[in-house]
């Protein structure tokens, strides 16, 4: 059986994958059989053992899985929404995971379900990339220099908040601030209390930039207190508002997984805040293992990219529309940029702002 795994089982403990195995259901379906349907809440990871399957949305056909394909890594750890149909093309031997299963693993510290994590993470990585590429390309019409912010960006930013600055965050609550954020949605308090060691607080003044668009970044953040408003550069040194984040929203996070990676978009304090940092040298050294501490943190990244690239993936959507319906460069803008903001953050309820419901400093 071990013949027909994945390329990311094989050099893993033989011991490791046989337990594992134990834990997996072996499905046989005939030819035409749907396995998954686009829109159904499903958790389970499916491997393909033998036969062929072909993967499609809204009627159109995205490509085939053979012998050894995963299917489904990134729908186990996020809300388990299916986003595109199976079918088998011919009769196909399956093994399927659920999450139950998949929780065994990982509190048992399986160096599978480290490679399961770990897999996931290098796809959403590649997808970030491709996501990242046709941002920067923009649409027919939109200047990518409008990710580039101009000196008096910086200074219009001075004048309606201050120069910012850091400041003691006081004592926080970790566990209590990870508790807010979806990314650790389902985690018992006693284990956010380990992960919580592992990020530093950090403290700064209104109008300080904690993501400076367009520089590379080292930390990704998790707001505990105060307000950040996420801004794009626009022509003139002027900003635009594309979201606020509240105690529990997150941030920066592309920084951690891809080097040389830019921000896409400046997130400043709007008052007085306090944030969970982190860092990219922290990350590398907590996610190798296949601890429970290592694998929540893997989750929350995992769930953090699939938010960030779903959100970002629709405005890039509506920005195609655009071009079909010719609506202006302007509107192609906005959705350009919103999506560029899209990848840098998470939140619970993304709060896209109207021209007319922008803070005066911005107007």
């Amino acid at each position: 059986m071990n013949n027909f795994l994945p390329d990311l089982f094989k050099d893993l403990p033989e011991r490791d994958v046989d337990e594992a195995l134990e834990l997996f259901r072996t499905v046989d379906v005939e030819a035409g059989f749907r396995l998954i349907e686009e829109g159904d809440l499903d958790s389970s990871l499916v491997i393909l053992m033998s036969g062929e399957c072909e993967v499609s949305t809204g009627g159109t056909v995205l490509g085939k899985v053979s012998r050894g394909d995963m299917i489904g890594e990134i729908a186990l750890f996020t809300d388990g929404m299916r986003t595109a149909s199976v079918d088998s093309v011919i009769k196909s031997e399956l093994l399927l995971l659920d999450m139950e299963s998949y929780e065994k693993l990982r509190n048992a510290g399986s160096t599978v379900a480290l490679a399961i994590e770990e897999h996931a993470l290098r796809l959403l990585a590649d997808r970030l990339r491709t996501t990242g590429d046709r941002i920067a390309s923009l649409a027919e019409g939109v200047d990518r220099h409008a990710f580039v912010p101009e000196a008096g960006f910086f200074d219009r930013v001075v004048s309606a908040f201050g120069s910012g600055g850091t400041m003691s965050p006081g004592w926080v609550d970790g566990a209590k601030v990870l508790d807010k954020s979806p990314l650790f949605e389902g985690v018992p308090e006693v284990l956010l209390k380990q992960v919580a060691e592992h990020f530093i607080p950090f403290g700064c003044r209104r109008g300080h930039f904690l993501c400076t668009e367009g520089e590379e970044g080292d930390d990704m953040f998790i707001v505990a207190s105060g307000l950040v408003d996420v801004v794009v550069a626009t022509d003139g040194g002027k900003m635009q508002l594309l979201s606020t984040l509240e105690p529990g929203d997150a941030f920066g996070m592309c920084s951690l997984i891809q080097s040389q990676h830019p921000r896409m978009a400046s997130c400043i304090a709007r008052e007085k805040t306090v944030c969970l940092a982190l860092g990219k040298m922290k990350w590398a050294e907590v996610v190798p293992y296949p601890d429970i501490v290592g694998s929540v943190i893997r989750v929350a990244m995992i769930r953090a990219l699939a938010d960030s690239l779903s959100y970002a993936n629709a405005q890039l959507s509506m920005l195609d529309m655009q071009r079909v319906s010719d609506e202006g460069v302007d509107r192609g803008r906005e959705f350009a940029m919103r999506a560029a903001a899209g990848v840098e953050t998470v939140s619970r309820a993304r709060h896209d702002q109207d021209g007319d419901e922008l803070p005066s400093y911005l107007q």
